[in-house]
Protein backbone atom coordinates (compact mmCIF):
# COMPACT_ATOMS: atom_id res chain seq x y z
CA UNK A 1 0.00 0.00 0.00
CA UNK A 2 1.28 3.45 -0.92
CA UNK A 3 1.33 6.08 1.79
CA UNK A 4 0.32 9.65 1.13
CA UNK A 5 3.17 12.05 0.81
CA UNK A 6 5.33 9.31 -0.70
CA UNK A 7 7.95 9.88 -3.36
CA UNK A 8 5.55 9.18 -6.22
CA UNK A 9 3.19 11.97 -5.01
CA UNK A 10 6.11 14.40 -4.86
CA UNK A 11 7.22 13.31 -8.33
CA UNK A 12 3.72 13.82 -9.72
CA UNK A 13 3.51 17.24 -8.07
CA UNK A 14 6.89 18.16 -9.58
CA UNK A 15 5.86 16.96 -13.05
CA UNK A 16 2.61 18.95 -12.95
CA UNK A 17 4.48 22.04 -11.76
CA UNK A 18 6.89 21.76 -14.69
CA UNK A 19 4.00 21.14 -17.09
CA UNK A 20 2.22 24.26 -15.83
CA UNK A 21 5.40 26.33 -16.10
CA UNK A 22 5.81 25.36 -19.75
CA UNK A 23 2.29 26.51 -20.73
CA UNK A 24 3.40 29.78 -22.33
CA UNK A 25 6.44 28.04 -23.82
CA UNK A 26 4.52 25.25 -25.55
CA UNK A 27 1.85 27.69 -26.72
CA UNK A 28 4.44 29.99 -28.30
CA UNK A 29 6.65 27.33 -29.86
CA UNK A 30 3.59 25.30 -30.85
CA UNK A 31 2.20 28.27 -32.79
CA UNK A 32 5.62 28.65 -34.39
CA UNK A 33 5.63 24.99 -35.42
CA UNK A 34 2.15 25.44 -36.84
CA UNK A 35 3.56 27.88 -39.41
CA UNK A 36 5.28 24.96 -41.16
CA UNK A 37 2.01 23.01 -41.39
CA UNK A 38 0.42 26.13 -42.87
CA UNK A 39 3.13 26.17 -45.54
CA UNK A 40 2.70 22.46 -46.21
CA UNK A 41 -1.08 22.57 -46.76
CA UNK A 42 -1.56 26.20 -47.81
CA UNK A 43 -4.25 26.93 -45.21
CA UNK A 44 -4.29 28.31 -41.68
CA UNK A 45 -6.99 26.27 -39.93
CA UNK A 46 -6.99 28.63 -36.93
CA UNK A 47 -7.98 31.67 -39.03
CA UNK A 48 -9.42 29.92 -42.10
CA UNK A 49 -7.09 31.86 -44.42
CA UNK A 50 -6.12 30.09 -47.66
CA UNK A 51 -2.84 30.86 -49.42
CA UNK A 52 -1.92 31.00 -53.09
CA UNK A 53 0.51 28.07 -53.00
CA UNK A 54 1.49 25.25 -50.68
CA UNK A 55 4.51 22.96 -50.59
CA UNK A 56 2.28 20.04 -51.53
CA UNK A 57 0.96 21.90 -54.58
CA UNK A 58 4.46 22.84 -55.73
CA UNK A 59 5.64 19.22 -55.29
CA UNK A 60 2.95 18.13 -57.75
CA UNK A 61 4.21 20.44 -60.51
CA UNK A 62 4.66 18.92 -63.96
CA UNK A 63 8.14 17.76 -64.95
CA UNK A 64 9.38 17.51 -68.56
CA UNK A 65 11.56 14.36 -68.73
CA UNK A 66 13.98 16.17 -71.05
CA UNK A 67 14.42 19.08 -68.63
CA UNK A 68 13.69 17.44 -65.27
CA UNK A 69 16.64 19.00 -63.40
CA UNK A 70 15.87 22.47 -64.73
CA UNK A 71 12.14 22.12 -63.94
CA UNK A 72 12.81 20.96 -60.37
CA UNK A 73 15.18 23.88 -59.72
CA UNK A 74 12.62 26.35 -61.07
CA UNK A 75 9.87 24.89 -58.89
CA UNK A 76 12.26 24.78 -55.94
CA UNK A 77 12.25 28.59 -56.10
CA UNK A 78 8.55 28.58 -55.12
CA UNK A 79 9.24 26.06 -52.35
CA UNK A 80 12.03 28.32 -51.10
CA UNK A 81 9.64 31.29 -50.91
CA UNK A 82 7.06 29.31 -48.92
CA UNK A 83 9.60 27.85 -46.50
CA UNK A 84 11.29 31.21 -46.07
CA UNK A 85 7.96 32.80 -45.12
CA UNK A 86 7.20 29.99 -42.65
CA UNK A 87 10.66 30.15 -41.03
CA UNK A 88 10.48 33.93 -40.56
CA UNK A 89 6.98 33.90 -39.14
CA UNK A 90 7.96 31.07 -36.80
CA UNK A 91 10.99 33.04 -35.58
CA UNK A 92 8.85 36.15 -35.07
CA UNK A 93 6.46 34.16 -32.88
CA UNK A 94 9.29 32.55 -30.88
CA UNK A 95 11.06 35.89 -30.34
CA UNK A 96 7.77 37.75 -29.68
CA UNK A 97 8.52 40.32 -32.39
CA UNK A 98 5.80 42.25 -34.18
CA UNK A 99 6.74 41.00 -37.65
CA UNK A 100 4.79 39.12 -40.30
CA UNK A 101 6.04 37.92 -43.72
CA UNK A 102 3.92 37.12 -46.78
CA UNK A 103 4.40 35.98 -50.35
CA UNK A 104 3.34 38.83 -52.65
CA UNK A 105 0.45 36.69 -53.97
CA UNK A 106 -0.98 36.60 -50.45
CA UNK A 107 -0.63 40.32 -49.78
CA UNK A 108 -3.28 42.85 -50.92
CA UNK A 109 -2.33 45.01 -53.90
CA UNK A 110 0.36 42.85 -55.49
CA UNK A 111 -1.66 40.27 -57.40
CA UNK A 112 -0.47 37.08 -59.03
CA UNK A 113 3.19 36.64 -60.08
CA UNK A 114 4.39 40.18 -59.37
CA UNK A 115 7.35 40.94 -61.65
CA UNK A 116 9.45 42.63 -58.95
CA UNK A 117 8.40 41.58 -55.43
CA UNK A 118 8.30 38.00 -54.14
CA UNK A 119 8.19 38.49 -50.36
CA UNK A 120 6.82 41.24 -48.13
CA UNK A 121 7.75 41.66 -44.48
CA UNK A 122 5.60 43.97 -42.37
CA UNK A 123 7.26 45.21 -39.17
CA UNK A 124 4.89 47.52 -37.29
CA UNK A 125 4.09 50.08 -40.01
CA UNK A 126 7.21 49.44 -42.11
CA UNK A 127 7.05 47.30 -45.28
CA UNK A 128 10.21 45.54 -46.53
CA UNK A 129 10.11 44.03 -50.03
CA UNK A 130 12.29 41.19 -51.32
CA UNK A 131 13.03 39.36 -54.55
CA UNK A 132 14.09 35.72 -54.16
CA UNK A 133 16.53 34.19 -56.65
CA UNK A 134 17.76 30.59 -56.56
CA UNK A 135 19.96 30.30 -59.66
CA UNK A 136 23.14 28.45 -60.61
CA UNK A 137 24.80 31.17 -62.69
CA UNK A 138 25.35 33.91 -60.11
CA UNK A 139 27.53 36.13 -62.34
CA UNK A 140 24.92 36.19 -65.09
CA UNK A 141 22.16 37.15 -62.64
CA UNK A 142 24.17 40.02 -61.14
CA UNK A 143 25.11 41.31 -64.60
CA UNK A 144 21.49 41.32 -65.78
CA UNK A 145 20.48 43.36 -62.72
CA UNK A 146 23.40 45.81 -62.53
CA UNK A 147 24.05 46.24 -66.27
CA UNK A 148 20.53 45.92 -67.69
CA UNK A 149 20.23 47.69 -71.04
CA UNK A 150 16.45 47.59 -71.37
CA UNK A 151 16.55 44.47 -73.53
CA UNK A 152 14.87 41.08 -73.12
CA UNK A 153 17.20 39.97 -70.32
CA UNK A 154 17.13 43.25 -68.40
CA UNK A 155 16.53 42.62 -64.68
CA UNK A 156 17.42 46.09 -63.40
CA UNK A 157 13.89 46.33 -61.96
CA UNK A 158 15.10 44.19 -59.05
CA UNK A 159 17.11 47.18 -57.82
CA UNK A 160 13.76 48.60 -56.66
CA UNK A 161 13.33 46.04 -53.87
CA UNK A 162 14.84 46.36 -50.41
CA UNK A 163 16.47 42.93 -50.52
CA UNK A 164 17.71 40.43 -53.08
CA UNK A 165 17.47 37.11 -51.25
CA UNK A 166 19.71 34.27 -52.40
CA UNK A 167 20.71 30.80 -51.10
CA UNK A 168 22.77 30.82 -47.91
CA UNK A 169 25.87 29.38 -49.59
CA UNK A 170 25.86 32.08 -52.30
CA UNK A 171 25.63 35.20 -50.14
CA UNK A 172 29.33 35.84 -49.55
CA UNK A 173 30.48 34.95 -53.08
CA UNK A 174 27.83 37.20 -54.65
CA UNK A 175 28.74 40.11 -52.40
CA UNK A 176 32.41 39.62 -53.27
CA UNK A 177 31.55 39.52 -56.99
CA UNK A 178 29.68 42.84 -56.65
CA UNK A 179 32.71 44.44 -54.99
CA UNK A 180 35.07 43.18 -57.70
CA UNK A 181 32.83 44.32 -60.56
CA UNK A 182 32.29 47.73 -58.98
CA UNK A 183 36.08 48.25 -58.78
CA UNK A 184 36.64 47.06 -62.38
CA UNK A 185 33.90 49.30 -63.77
CA UNK A 186 35.17 52.30 -61.79
CA UNK A 187 38.67 51.87 -63.29
CA UNK A 188 37.17 51.48 -66.77
CA UNK A 189 35.16 54.67 -66.25
CA UNK A 190 38.29 56.61 -65.28
CA UNK A 191 40.13 55.32 -68.36
CA UNK A 192 37.22 56.26 -70.65
CA UNK A 193 37.12 59.75 -69.16
CA UNK A 194 40.80 60.15 -69.93
CA UNK A 195 40.07 59.15 -73.53
CA UNK A 196 37.29 61.71 -73.73
CA UNK A 197 34.52 59.11 -74.04
CA UNK A 198 32.34 60.76 -71.42
CA UNK A 199 29.01 59.09 -72.29
CA UNK A 200 30.50 55.61 -72.09
CA UNK A 201 32.36 56.58 -68.89
CA UNK A 202 29.09 57.73 -67.32
CA UNK A 203 27.45 54.41 -68.26
CA UNK A 204 30.27 52.44 -66.62
CA UNK A 205 30.14 54.46 -63.40
CA UNK A 206 26.37 53.97 -63.26
CA UNK A 207 26.86 50.21 -63.54
CA UNK A 208 29.52 50.34 -60.81
CA UNK A 209 27.03 52.14 -58.55
CA UNK A 210 24.41 49.49 -59.34
CA UNK A 211 26.81 46.76 -58.25
CA UNK A 212 27.45 48.67 -55.03
CA UNK A 213 23.69 48.97 -54.39
CA UNK A 214 23.25 45.32 -55.19
CA UNK A 215 25.90 44.30 -52.70
CA UNK A 216 23.92 46.04 -49.95
CA UNK A 217 20.67 44.39 -51.03
CA UNK A 218 21.97 40.81 -51.21
CA UNK A 219 20.59 38.91 -48.19
CA UNK A 220 20.43 35.38 -46.88
CA UNK A 221 17.12 33.71 -47.69
CA UNK A 222 17.61 31.37 -44.75
CA UNK A 223 17.78 28.30 -47.01
CA UNK A 224 20.47 26.59 -49.05
CA UNK A 225 19.87 25.47 -52.63
CA UNK A 226 19.81 21.88 -51.43
CA UNK A 227 17.17 22.64 -48.79
CA UNK A 228 14.99 24.36 -51.39
CA UNK A 229 15.22 21.35 -53.72
CA UNK A 230 14.45 18.96 -50.84
CA UNK A 231 11.39 21.05 -49.95
CA UNK A 232 10.20 20.60 -53.54
CA UNK A 233 10.89 16.84 -53.62
CA UNK A 234 10.04 15.85 -50.02
CA UNK A 235 7.69 18.49 -48.58
CA UNK A 236 6.26 16.33 -45.79
CA UNK A 237 9.67 15.17 -44.59
CA UNK A 238 11.10 18.70 -44.62
CA UNK A 239 8.06 20.00 -42.72
CA UNK A 240 8.43 17.28 -40.09
CA UNK A 241 12.11 18.16 -39.77
CA UNK A 242 11.32 21.84 -39.15
CA UNK A 243 8.70 20.94 -36.53
CA UNK A 244 11.19 18.59 -34.84
CA UNK A 245 13.83 21.33 -34.71
CA UNK A 246 11.31 23.80 -33.28
CA UNK A 247 10.22 21.25 -30.67
CA UNK A 248 13.87 20.60 -29.77
CA UNK A 249 14.39 24.34 -29.15
CA UNK A 250 11.30 24.37 -26.94
CA UNK A 251 12.66 21.35 -25.10
CA UNK A 252 15.93 23.14 -24.32
CA UNK A 253 13.96 26.09 -22.91
CA UNK A 254 11.73 23.70 -20.98
CA UNK A 255 14.79 22.01 -19.48
CA UNK A 256 15.72 25.33 -17.87
CA UNK A 257 12.28 25.56 -16.24
CA UNK A 258 12.60 21.95 -15.13
CA UNK A 259 15.96 22.53 -13.47
CA UNK A 260 14.75 25.62 -11.61
CA UNK A 261 11.35 24.30 -10.49
CA UNK A 262 12.23 20.64 -9.97
CA UNK A 263 15.53 21.56 -8.37
CA UNK A 264 13.75 23.83 -5.90
CA UNK A 265 11.18 21.14 -5.02
CA UNK A 266 13.91 18.53 -4.62
CA UNK A 267 16.02 20.86 -2.47
CA UNK A 268 13.13 21.73 -0.14
CA UNK A 269 12.08 18.07 0.16
CA UNK A 270 15.60 16.95 1.04
CA UNK A 271 16.18 19.82 3.49
CA UNK A 272 13.04 18.73 5.35
CA UNK A 273 14.28 15.13 5.30
CA UNK A 274 17.65 16.16 6.77
CA UNK A 275 16.03 18.38 9.40
CA UNK A 276 13.67 15.61 10.50
CA UNK A 277 16.55 13.12 10.67
CA UNK A 278 15.27 10.88 7.85
CA UNK A 279 18.37 11.47 5.69
CA UNK A 280 22.04 12.15 6.03
CA UNK A 281 23.26 15.44 4.54
CA UNK A 282 25.44 13.68 1.94
CA UNK A 283 22.52 11.50 0.79
CA UNK A 284 20.25 14.55 0.61
CA UNK A 285 22.83 16.41 -1.48
CA UNK A 286 23.09 13.47 -3.88
CA UNK A 287 19.31 13.12 -4.13
CA UNK A 288 18.92 16.84 -4.77
CA UNK A 289 21.37 16.65 -7.67
CA UNK A 290 19.63 13.57 -9.04
CA UNK A 291 16.21 15.22 -8.67
CA UNK A 292 17.42 18.35 -10.43
CA UNK A 293 18.79 16.28 -13.32
CA UNK A 294 15.53 14.30 -13.64
CA UNK A 295 13.59 17.58 -13.57
CA UNK A 296 15.71 18.96 -16.39
CA UNK A 297 14.95 15.88 -18.48
CA UNK A 298 11.26 16.20 -17.58
CA UNK A 299 11.33 19.88 -18.58
CA UNK A 300 12.90 19.01 -21.94
CA UNK A 301 10.41 16.19 -22.56
CA UNK A 302 7.43 18.36 -21.63
CA UNK A 303 8.62 21.33 -23.69
CA UNK A 304 9.53 19.32 -26.78
CA UNK A 305 6.62 16.87 -26.77
CA UNK A 306 4.11 19.51 -25.66
CA UNK A 307 5.22 21.76 -28.53
CA UNK A 308 4.88 18.97 -31.09
CA UNK A 309 1.42 18.05 -29.79
CA UNK A 310 0.34 21.71 -29.74
CA UNK A 311 1.66 22.17 -33.30
CA UNK A 312 -0.48 19.42 -34.78
CA UNK A 313 -3.52 20.11 -32.59
CA UNK A 314 -3.54 23.84 -33.47
CA UNK A 315 -3.70 23.09 -37.20
CA UNK A 316 -6.22 20.27 -36.93
CA UNK A 317 -9.35 20.38 -39.10
CA UNK A 318 -11.37 19.70 -35.91
CA UNK A 319 -12.58 22.80 -34.03
CA UNK A 320 -12.66 20.84 -30.76
CA UNK A 321 -9.03 19.77 -31.17
CA UNK A 322 -7.96 23.34 -32.01
CA UNK A 323 -9.73 24.65 -28.89
CA UNK A 324 -8.04 22.01 -26.73
CA UNK A 325 -4.70 23.14 -28.17
CA UNK A 326 -5.26 26.56 -26.54
CA UNK A 327 -5.31 24.94 -23.08
CA UNK A 328 -2.34 23.43 -21.29
CA UNK A 329 -3.44 19.92 -22.26
CA UNK A 330 -0.54 19.39 -24.75
CA UNK A 331 2.03 19.86 -21.97
CA UNK A 332 0.02 18.06 -19.28
CA UNK A 333 -0.42 14.98 -21.50
CA UNK A 334 3.24 14.22 -20.82
CA UNK A 335 3.04 14.47 -17.03
CA UNK A 336 -0.26 12.53 -17.08
CA UNK A 337 1.35 9.74 -19.14
CA UNK A 338 4.39 9.54 -16.85
CA UNK A 339 2.24 9.48 -13.70
CA UNK A 340 -0.01 6.77 -15.15
CA UNK A 341 3.05 4.73 -16.13
CA UNK A 342 4.38 4.91 -12.57
CA UNK A 343 1.05 3.69 -11.18
CA UNK A 344 0.89 0.76 -13.61
CA UNK A 345 4.47 -0.18 -12.74
CA UNK A 346 3.64 -0.13 -9.02
CA UNK A 347 0.58 -2.31 -9.61
CA UNK A 348 2.64 -4.83 -11.59
CA UNK A 349 5.14 -5.02 -8.72
CA UNK A 350 2.37 -5.59 -6.16
CA UNK A 351 2.91 -2.28 -4.34
CA UNK A 352 -0.68 -1.07 -4.84
CA UNK A 353 -4.02 -2.83 -5.24
CA UNK A 354 -6.23 -2.89 -8.34
CA UNK A 355 -8.66 -0.35 -6.85
CA UNK A 356 -5.75 1.99 -6.04
CA UNK A 357 -4.51 1.62 -9.61
CA UNK A 358 -7.85 2.74 -11.07
CA UNK A 359 -8.04 5.53 -8.50
CA UNK A 360 -4.66 6.94 -9.50
CA UNK A 361 -5.30 6.61 -13.25
CA UNK A 362 -8.63 8.42 -12.87
CA UNK A 363 -6.99 11.08 -10.73
CA UNK A 364 -4.29 11.63 -13.37
CA UNK A 365 -6.86 12.05 -16.14
CA UNK A 366 -9.14 14.45 -14.27
CA UNK A 367 -6.10 16.26 -12.88
CA UNK A 368 -4.72 16.91 -16.36
CA UNK A 369 -8.04 18.32 -17.60
CA UNK A 370 -8.55 20.51 -14.53
CA UNK A 371 -4.96 21.70 -14.56
CA UNK A 372 -5.25 22.68 -18.23
CA UNK A 373 -8.33 24.81 -17.52
CA UNK A 374 -6.92 26.47 -14.43
CA UNK A 375 -3.58 27.13 -16.13
CA UNK A 376 -5.33 29.22 -18.79
CA UNK A 377 -7.36 31.03 -16.12
CA UNK A 378 -4.21 31.64 -14.07
CA UNK A 379 -2.39 33.04 -17.09
CA UNK A 380 -5.34 35.38 -17.78
CA UNK A 381 -5.57 36.50 -14.15
CA UNK A 382 -1.80 36.94 -13.75
CA UNK A 383 -0.51 38.05 -17.19
CA UNK A 384 3.12 37.33 -16.36
CA UNK A 385 4.69 34.65 -18.61
CA UNK A 386 5.11 31.32 -16.75
CA UNK A 387 4.12 32.65 -13.31
CA UNK A 388 0.38 32.92 -14.03
CA UNK A 389 0.33 29.49 -15.64
CA UNK A 390 2.12 27.89 -12.68
CA UNK A 391 -0.27 29.41 -10.12
CA UNK A 392 -3.36 28.43 -12.12
CA UNK A 393 -2.05 24.93 -12.76
CA UNK A 394 -1.24 24.35 -9.10
CA UNK A 395 -4.69 25.54 -8.01
CA UNK A 396 -6.36 23.22 -10.52
CA UNK A 397 -4.22 20.27 -9.50
CA UNK A 398 -4.75 20.82 -5.78
CA UNK A 399 -8.53 21.24 -6.06
CA UNK A 400 -9.00 18.21 -8.29
CA UNK A 401 -6.92 15.92 -6.11
CA UNK A 402 -8.55 17.14 -2.90
CA UNK A 403 -12.07 16.36 -4.11
CA UNK A 404 -11.10 13.14 -5.83
CA UNK A 405 -9.13 11.76 -2.88
CA UNK A 406 -11.88 12.74 -0.42
CA UNK A 407 -14.45 10.90 -2.53
CA UNK A 408 -12.42 7.69 -2.55
CA UNK A 409 -11.48 8.01 1.12
CA UNK A 410 -15.15 7.74 2.08
CA UNK A 411 -16.05 4.92 -0.31
CA UNK A 412 -12.90 2.98 0.54
CA UNK A 413 -14.01 2.39 4.09
CA UNK A 414 -15.31 -1.16 4.65
CA UNK A 415 -16.71 -0.38 8.08
CA UNK A 416 -19.64 1.79 7.04
CA UNK A 417 -23.08 0.20 6.87
CA UNK A 418 -24.97 -0.32 3.61
CA UNK A 419 -27.49 2.39 4.61
CA UNK A 420 -24.67 4.80 5.40
CA UNK A 421 -22.94 3.93 2.10
CA UNK A 422 -26.14 4.63 0.14
CA UNK A 423 -26.50 7.97 1.89
CA UNK A 424 -22.89 8.89 1.13
CA UNK A 425 -23.34 7.87 -2.53
CA UNK A 426 -26.45 10.08 -2.74
CA UNK A 427 -24.52 12.95 -1.20
CA UNK A 428 -21.66 12.42 -3.64
CA UNK A 429 -24.12 12.40 -6.57
CA UNK A 430 -25.71 15.61 -5.30
CA UNK A 431 -22.30 17.20 -4.84
CA UNK A 432 -21.41 16.22 -8.39
CA UNK A 433 -24.57 17.89 -9.75
CA UNK A 434 -23.81 21.04 -7.76
CA UNK A 435 -20.25 21.05 -9.04
CA UNK A 436 -21.47 20.69 -12.62
CA UNK A 437 -23.93 23.55 -12.13
CA UNK A 438 -21.17 25.66 -10.59
CA UNK A 439 -18.90 24.85 -13.54
CA UNK A 440 -21.56 26.04 -16.01
CA UNK A 441 -22.00 29.28 -14.05
CA UNK A 442 -18.26 29.87 -14.04
CA UNK A 443 -18.10 29.26 -17.78
CA UNK A 444 -21.00 31.64 -18.35
CA UNK A 445 -19.42 34.34 -16.19
CA UNK A 446 -16.10 34.05 -17.97
CA UNK A 447 -17.77 34.06 -21.38
CA UNK A 448 -19.93 37.09 -20.56
CA UNK A 449 -17.00 38.93 -18.98
CA UNK A 450 -14.74 38.32 -21.98
CA UNK A 451 -17.43 39.51 -24.40
CA UNK A 452 -18.03 42.60 -22.28
CA UNK A 453 -14.32 43.42 -22.19
CA UNK A 454 -14.05 42.89 -25.95
CA UNK A 455 -16.91 45.35 -26.50
CA UNK A 456 -15.38 47.92 -24.17
CA UNK A 457 -11.96 47.49 -25.79
CA UNK A 458 -13.43 48.13 -29.25
CA UNK A 459 -15.15 51.27 -27.91
CA UNK A 460 -11.89 52.55 -26.45
CA UNK A 461 -9.97 51.94 -29.68
CA UNK A 462 -12.70 53.70 -31.67
CA UNK A 463 -12.32 56.67 -29.34
CA UNK A 464 -8.54 56.68 -29.76
CA UNK A 465 -8.89 56.55 -33.56
CA UNK A 466 -11.57 59.27 -33.74
CA UNK A 467 -9.87 62.58 -34.68
CA UNK A 468 -12.97 64.75 -34.00
CA UNK A 469 -14.12 63.36 -30.64
CA UNK A 470 -14.58 65.93 -27.88
CA UNK A 471 -12.38 65.87 -24.80
CA UNK A 472 -15.33 65.15 -22.47
CA UNK A 473 -16.48 62.22 -24.62
CA UNK A 474 -12.92 60.90 -24.59
CA UNK A 475 -12.78 61.11 -20.78
CA UNK A 476 -16.17 59.41 -20.46
CA UNK A 477 -15.17 56.40 -22.58
CA UNK A 478 -11.80 55.99 -20.86
CA UNK A 479 -13.42 56.21 -17.42
CA UNK A 480 -16.13 53.71 -18.38
CA UNK A 481 -13.43 51.25 -19.41
CA UNK A 482 -11.47 51.86 -16.18
CA UNK A 483 -14.60 51.46 -14.01
CA UNK A 484 -15.31 48.10 -15.60
CA UNK A 485 -11.80 46.95 -14.68
CA UNK A 486 -12.35 48.03 -11.08
CA UNK A 487 -10.33 51.25 -11.25
CA UNK A 488 -11.61 54.76 -10.58
CA UNK A 489 -9.80 57.55 -12.41
CA UNK A 490 -9.62 60.96 -10.77
CA UNK A 491 -10.16 62.93 -14.01
CA UNK A 492 -13.68 62.66 -15.47
CA UNK A 493 -13.81 65.70 -17.74
CA UNK A 494 -11.75 68.45 -19.28
CA UNK A 495 -12.72 70.80 -16.45
CA UNK A 496 -11.34 68.30 -13.90
CA UNK A 497 -8.05 68.21 -15.79
CA UNK A 498 -7.87 72.01 -15.90
CA UNK A 499 -8.44 72.23 -12.13
CA UNK A 500 -5.69 69.72 -11.46
CA UNK A 501 -3.27 71.45 -13.86
CA UNK A 502 -3.90 74.83 -12.20
CA UNK A 503 -3.55 73.34 -8.73
CA UNK A 504 -0.28 73.09 -6.82
CA UNK A 505 -1.13 69.51 -5.87
CA UNK A 506 0.68 66.68 -7.72
CA UNK A 507 -1.17 65.13 -10.67
CA UNK A 508 -2.66 61.76 -9.74
CA UNK A 509 -4.58 59.89 -12.42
Amino acid sequence: MKEKGSKIDIDNFRDVAIGSATYELTQRFGRAGGEFLIGLHGIDHETGQKFDRSLLQVSQGKINPDFSEQNIKQQAGFSAEIRSVNKRNAEAIINRTNSKTFRSEDFPGYGKNHNVVDLIEVVDSDVITSQTKFVTNQDELLKKIACGDGGKNDMSRYLEVDKLEVPTEQVESMKLKCQEQAKILTVQSENLKAEGKLDLAQKKIKQAQNYQKLEQKISDSGLTTEEAIYARLYPRWETAKEITQTSHRAGLEGAKFGVVIGGAISAVTNIIAVTSGDKEFSDALLDTGKGTLISGVMGYTTGASGTAIKTYMSQSTSIVTRNLAKTNLPAQIISMTLATGKSIRQYAMGEITESELFEEIGCCATGAISTSMFTVIGQMAIPIPVFGGVIGGMVGYALTNTFYQSFFEVLRSRDISSERRKLIEMQCAAAKLIAQEYEQKIKFLFSARIKELEGLSLSVFRVLDDPIISSDEFCFEINRFADNLGTKLSINSMSDLEKVMLSDEPLVI
